[in-house]
């Protein structure tokens, strides 16, 4: 017999889905707060001067003072009384109070915590009285906002505690204006101090409110239809709704605390015990839970190094984040917490030793773990190749140095797009891993791997991962787990992937609700099988796994080439300053590393000044931060960026100047007088490419036969120079040479030289003609019937400084040349300028062209544009349409080119209608092409036979007056015989990207400048470049003396060469890494002595490879 009933007169039903999940809304918040677990949160509060006595210190403007300062001034007569409903501002300014809390008698022996609530409505951070930080208060919009600090048990037992808390005017996410994040700060916001109150916790309750929360996530999750897990998880959280009640006196009979057990043992049911001993065994305690998971946890904060606020700013988030991690390491015995940029870790060692200490403590014992390996979370489109060497040059030393960690995971969860150089530039560094997720924002084409190799342009690859969570700020909730586990995207492979937990952009990192939220997804994952699994783990260990489980990568797919981002194109051109000035930055870094090594080879009282590059050479890579660059920070931000950039230019250029005085101790910067016979004018080239060209000179007219000078447009004067492969050169005549002519015939104006005519009539360029082939290459195309400026509407869909819309590409209206006249007639050059005005604006271009030599195989159409700026979301371009067909373009890109559609057959391709491009963009067919060479304009849209350079564009937030005033810039427009790739004109864009220094030296120094010199020979190594030349990083440290010599090959072809050093004697050469460490799968190179001062060096390298050379002397 069974004891199944033989009858009832029972109701039973399921629940009602849509009523109960309405109803679970009601346990923690509404109208029903008196009767709900909200009111049996807290055994007691109290608030008042009795309990809670603060003093104020306010610091003048926006100043940002240190905690001794601040302490002083708080015992100052300069203090006033702190309490609830006070208000501080206005934004951006910083406040301290001193806290003296008394605790309730009563409260002294009973074993709940006491905390004290503090939410001031903006950041702050807590510090002991000794000026240790403690932990951040993170208020903002975010679910996790901190407000609360517990108070040791010491300190309750005595009766009295005391803390001082630093008040940050700002939000989490700055302070745009009217709520908006994404503009301009309002400069005049307070906020109001909301609690500061003494509180005696109820721990069930408050466990029970997460237990519950975790309950109705999986209760109400979309996809709970079909799973008994979710429908047992709601009735549960139906039946502690039942279960809870208040009665009267219930908080002081013990029955409510009876009510809340039962309450959560019902939960129990379904997340499992989570009592003491449960929770000892779940990973938030234990490192051995789970070694085999599916969703992998690490805390993690992105701090934005500067955003909607100022690097200053960003210093006070470092501490606030990481302080509140040393905290829950402490409370949670096995959380891990991944934090990247070694520019944060720096700002946290000279601004907050204590921490910083309790930081490396923390390293040290397996907790908080240093990732990505770079100096910052860099931009990875805009700066050059040896910028991102630097990055982990800089950033692998430092966290070596510091903590004794090498890092094994590039980490870039929140940059615009990944250039095709960066796997071959990772694995240089020792970096075989890489993780991102900025992809999942792509607005056209959703990215179709989760877990790949990411192959570079050369072939390198690195195992890359792109959590299918999609997000790096994931709040421990279950719908993120459930994410993680169903929408990865290579489950044919490996069901794994990771969740970053954490609040980030503005800081903040994991908090305590976060762990105790994933304690009970563990522990729901251990007692159904229909949850992921889950732990908590160190980044690399994820990778390593990965790595063998796909039987080291074998077993993934592929992705070839750059990553694309499908949404922030607009940052290839917005903010133009920010790019000239890391561009000028890249360039002055470059040649003084160059002449300074020279100089420190030839001159014994000169020194190498290496530790103050590396000074200015982090300063330039902070700038690089991926939110600086490219142009999408607060006015404030972009103003510390520009500061930086106009104090290391100066200081730069002062080195540049004592490096070539070392050099050439009788020379002297060329200003203007004419040198005497026993002088000359000497050029001197750092990329050393010969060429013969017209520059403007510091020298004014000639008086010798043998140098053709001419009076320039701008009141400056030109001259025609040659250089040689070592780099030097001289003003020359212009005897020997073909002038360029220019003239008006009726209303148009024709510019020519030996190879090219271009005609402007009726306001545009209607003709370009190349003259030794009789090809005229103008032809109406997409958006353009003749060559010349275009103004594009520029509204896109959701972030302005960021993005631009294909939309843009039809909103286009050609602006007509209104004024056009001849300003330079030769001998040298002949120039035509034109002059447009629309809207508040005006444009002035000078289309040039140069004599040429009869050698010259081709000429380029310089052309100086100087634009004063005042519109407001427009998009400026220049447009060429040319008589040439190709389904693909060519743009220059970090260590070689790469090339992307011009048609738009399927949505990848239509997403690429504006992409990045360093140095030149090209567009060629069998037999010819045309290249647009650009300094530093990055952005180009070429669309069939339409070549576009993005000149400005005018967002209004951010910054409201991004790109307003005068800019001059310049862009060459090069026709060349042949495709590109075996053209040369790679080299002319060099040469027209590269200016040269010119020296008044006496003749008896010449000779000086060829002692030492590095020259790449072989009929197969013209695509071979020797891109930086300086001394190694740990010579004066070691006491010994090396050269480091990176080359690498441009074009994509195989190379051979010989690489010829003169005037140095090498005792030992290496082929080293990024961080100049000796490849060990490599072979040794070969080489060999061809004098007593002179070596040769076998060079071989495949297409776009990167070497470095170390030479030991």
């Amino acid at each position: 017999m069974t004891g199944y009933p033989r009858t009832t007169e029972a109701v039973n039903f399921p629940l009602l889905p849509s009523i109960t999940e309405r109803r679970l809304k009601l346990f923690n918040e509404g109208h029903y707060a008196s009767q709900n677990l909200t009111s049996a949160l807290d055994r007691a509060r109290v608030d008042g001067n009795k309990a809670v006595r603060m003093t104020l210190w306010s610091a003048p403007g926006l100043e940002k003072p240190a905690f001794e300062e601040a302490t002083a001034q708080l015992k100052s007569s300069k203090t006033k009384e702190y309490q609830k409903g006070d208000w501080l501002g206005p934004s951006w300014t910083n406040h301290w109070v001193a806290v003296d809390l008394t605790i309730p008698e009563e409260w002294k022996k009973l074993e709940e915590p006491v905390i004290f609530e503090f939410d001031p409505g903006c950041e702050a951070m807590i510090y002991t009285t000794e000026g240790h930080p403690l932990h951040d208060g993170v208020i903002g919009d975010q679910e996790d906002r901190r407000v609360e600090h517990i108070i040791p048990r010491a300190a309750v037992e005595s009766g009295r505690y005391e803390c001082i808390i630093e008040i940050s005017v700002n939000g989490m996410f700055g302070l745009g204006l009217n709520g908006f994040r994404h503009q301009q700060p309002d400069m005049n916001v307070s906020f109001q101090l909301a609690l500061a109150d003494i509180v005696l916790c109820r721990s069930e309750a408050r466990a029970l409110q997460i237990d519950f929360q975790i309950l109705s996530q999986i209760g109400t999750h979309p996809n709970s239809e079909g799973s008994s897990m979710s429908r047992r998880a709601l009735r549960a959280s139906n039946e502690i709704m039942n279960e809870f009640r208040r009665t009267e006196g219930d908080d002081q009979d013990g029955s409510l605390d009876r009510r809340i057990r039962r309450c959560r043992e019902i939960g129990w049911e379904v997340l499992g015990a989570l009592d003491e001993q449960g929770i000892k065994e779940l990973a938030t305690s234990n490192h051995k839970a789970h070694d085999d998971a599916r969703i992998w946890g690490i805390g993690h904060c992105h701090i934005d190094t500067a955003w909607l606020w100022t690097y200053s700013q960003s210093q006070q988030k470092v501490a606030r984040s990481w302080s509140t991690q040393i905290d829950l390491i402490e409370r949670f015995p096995n959380h891990h917490f991944a934090a990247s940029s070694a520019q944060q870790y720096y700002w946290l060692e000279t601004l907050y030793p204590s921490l910083f200490q309790s930081v490396a403590e923390q390293i040290k014992a397996g907790h908080f773990h240093p990732v990505g390996g770079a100096w910052l979370e860099h931009d990875c489109l805009l700066p050059s190749g040896e910028s991102l060497c630097r990055q982990y040059l800089y950033g692998q030393r430092y966290f070596m140095e510091k903590f004794g960690v090498r890092c094994r995971e590039a980490w870039c969860p929140d940059t615009f797009g990944y250039c095709s150089a960066l796997p071959q530039i990772l694995r240089l560094a020792g970096i075989d891993y890489f993780f991102t997720q900025k992809l999942s924002w792509n607005n056209i084409n959703l990215f179709p791997h989760s877990t790949f190799n990411w192959i570079g342009l050369d072939g390198s690859q690195v195992l890359t991962h792109m959590t299918p969570v999609d997000t790096y700020n994931a709040s421990g909730n279950y719908k993120e787990l459930v994410k993680g586990a169903t929408k990865n995207k290579n489950l044919g492979v490996t069901d794994e992937c990771l969740l970053l937990f954490g609040n980030g952009d503005g800081g903040g990192g994991p908090t305590p609700l976060m762990l105790n939220k994933l304690q009970r997804l563990e522990s729901a994952a251990n007692h159904n099988p229909e949850m992921p699994s889950f732990k908590i783990g160190k980044v690399s260990d994820f990778f390593d796994n990965l790595c063998e489980k796909t039987q080291n990568g074998r077993l993934l797919p592929t992705w070839r080439g750059e990553l694309y981002f499908e949404l922030h194109r607009g940052i290839y051109t917005s903010q133009e300053g920010l790019k000239k000035g890391n561009r000028r930055m890249e360039k002055l870094l470059r040649d003084v590393e160059y002449y300074a090594t020279l100089a420190s080879l030839q001159n014994d009282k000169y020194v190498y000044p290496r530790d103050e590059l590396e000074d200015i050479w982090r300063d330039v890579l902070l700038n690089q931060f991926h939110d600086v660059l490219p142009g999408t920070s607060i006015r404030m931000a972009v103003d510390d960026a520009l500061d930086i950039y106009e104090r290391r230019i100066a200081q730069t250029e002062k080195l540049l100047e004592n490096a070539l005085t070392a050099l050439l101790p009788d020379s002297s910067v060329a200003n203007g007088n004419i040198p005497d016979s026993s002088e000359s004018t000497v050029i001197l080239d750092p990329i050393r490419q010969p060429r013969t060209e017209v520059i403007s000179i510091t020298d004014g007219p000639s008086k010798s036969g043998s140098i053709t000078t001419q009076k320039g447009s701008s009141d400056n004067w030109l001259g025609l120079v040659q250089t040689d492969h070592f780099g030097i050169g001289h003003l020359i005549s212009a005897d020997n040479t073909i002038p360029p002519s220019v003239e008006q015939q009726g209303d148009a104006f024709v510019l020519s030289n030996k190879f090219l005519k271009l005609t402007i009539t009726q306001g545009r360029i209607t003709s370009l003609i190349d003259r030794t082939l009789d090809r005229e290459l103008i032809l109406a195309g997409p958006g353009a019937d003749t060559a010349g400026l275009m103004l594009y509407e520029d509204f896109p869909l959701a972030y302005d400084a960021w993005d631009t819309e294909i939309y843009h590409l039809d909103c286009g209206t050609a602006l007509l040349f209104d004024k056009v006249s001849i300003v330079e007639e030769g001998p040298l050059r002949a120039s035509i300028q034109t002059e447009s005005t629309f809207g508040k604006s005006k444009i002035t271009l000078k289309f040039s062209l140069d004599a040429t030599t009869p050698e010259a195989a081709r000429t380029a159409i310089r052309v100086d544009v100087h634009v004063d700026w005042h519109e407001k979301h427009k998009f400026l371009k220049f447009a060429l349409p040319v008589d040439i067909h190709s389904a693909n373009a060519t743009y220059g890109t970090q260590y070689g080119l790469i090339e992307r559609p011009t048609h738009r057959n399927t949505t990848i391709e239509q997403a690429k209608f504006e992409v990045c491009g360093h140095m030149c963009g090209d567009l060629s067919e069998p037999g010819y092409g045309v290249t647009i060479a650009s300094d530093f304009k990055y952005g180009y849209a070429v669309e069939g036979n339409t070549m576009r350079l993005s000149m400005l564009r005018s967002a209004t937030a951010p910054d409201p007056e991004q790109d307003q005033g005068e800019h001059d810039f310049s862009f060459a427009i090069i026709p060349h015989r042949d495709r590109f790739v075996e053209s040369g004109v790679y080299k002319d864009a060099m040469r027209f990207t590269n200016e040269l220094y010119q020296r008044t030296i006496s003749n008896k120094s010449l000779d000086g400048l060829r002692k030492i010199q590095f020259n790449i020979l072989g009929e197969r190594s013209e695509t071979l470049i020797l891109d930086t030349v300086k001394r190694g990083e740990d010579d004066a440290k070691e006491g010994k003396r090396t050269v480091v010599l990176r080359i690498f090959e441009s074009q994509g072809a195989r190379a051979k060469g010989v690489l010829r050093v003169e005037g140095v004697s090498a005792r030992a050469l290496n082929w080293v890494n990024i961080l100049e460490e000796r490849m060990l799968d490599e072979g040794e190179p070969r080489w060999r002595e061809v004098d007593d001062s002179s070596i040769e060096v076998d060079l071989s390298f495949r297409g776009f490879e990167v070497k470095t050379l170390q030479l030991i002397l």
